[in-house]
């Protein structure tokens, strides 16, 4: 949408254009990717990571455009999906208790009332707590009759610790169903605080702050390069009926991104790419 993120691509795009024009005379190899299906798959940036690998073009920095208000994202959470499926004895409804059937939906209910009891780790300084959320169930095929399975997806939202895998183990423990990873690829990020770059984006952005973002984006492919997600915009319009962005927005955002940069030369050196 227009918020989310076409603002950030447009003052990109027009902060790369006034970068370029400074020729040699920048000293930095700047790199504009303009990636997309970031909402449905992040497949153009999982796909770009490796392929600038292989060209010999490793970024010294990433800066990810998102809509946090100028505001400099430090950290973001991690995504883990699971399915928790319960297992039954299908029959007629009406002799399901005099047969002891086990009722699918009973189990994944009990499982679910568990799950809220686990230790899921510590909270993360900035990004707070490990949340797990039921968000999609399904269970049973008939109304007169004891379900023989059914099944929940859990949305998880990770910190840098504990990981993934030691998450997963930790719920499987918990429940008498069977815990399925869905997907894991999707790892938390964080960078140090006093880092090159973020100094740099705050220097260019006095009154910025940072933060940790509870929202996913296509920094998660970036691990092991330093990255901060900043732009411009207001998350809280993001896919909405009438979500929108200000031209004024978008103008300043152009203009930091640019001072970002310039900002960056002293750190990333000459002729490396950001």
């Amino acid at each position: 949408g227009s918020n989310d993120a076409k603002g950030a691509a447009a003052a990109m795009t027009a902060a790369f254009l006034r970068l370029a024009a400074r020729g040699d005379e920048l000293g930095v190899r700047v790199l504009l990717a303009l990636a997309a299906e970031e909402e449905v798959g992040s497949k153009g940036t999982e796909r770009l990571v490796p392929e600038l690998a292989r060209r010999g073009l490793q970024p010294a920095a990433v800066v990810v455009g998102e809509p946090t208000d100028l505001e400099v994202a430090t950290s973001q959470k991690g995504l883990l999906v699971l399915e928790l499926v319960a297992t039954g004895q299908a029959c007629h409804a009406a002799h399901g208790r005099a047969l002891g059937a086990p009722n699918a939906l009973r189990t994944l209910a009990r499982d679910l009332v568990a799950l809220d009891a686990v230790d899921l780790g510590p909270a993360h300084p900035r990004l707070g707590p490990v949340t797990l959320e039921p968000t999609m169930a399904r269970g049973g095929t008939a109304r007169n009759m004891v379900p023989a399975g059914a099944s929940c997806v859990l949305d998880v939202r990770t910190n840098p610790t504990p990981a993934a895998e030691e998450i997963a183990a930790r719920l499987q423990a918990a429940v008498s169903g069977e815990l399925r990873v869905l997907s894991a690829r999707l790892r938390p990020y964080e960078i140090a605080e006093d880092h090159p770059l973020v100094l740099a984006a705050l220097a260019a952005r006095p009154q910025a702050r940072t933060f940790g973002s509870r929202g996913l984006s296509d920094l998660v492919f970036f691990t092991g390069i330093p990255g901060i997600k900043a732009g411009p915009g207001h998350s809280e319009r993001s896919h909405t009926p009438d979500e929108f962005i200000l031209e004024d927005e978008v103008l300043e955002g152009a203009r930091f991104y640019e001072r970002l940069v310039l900002g960056c030369r002293s750190f990333l050196g000459e002729g490396r790419a950001a």
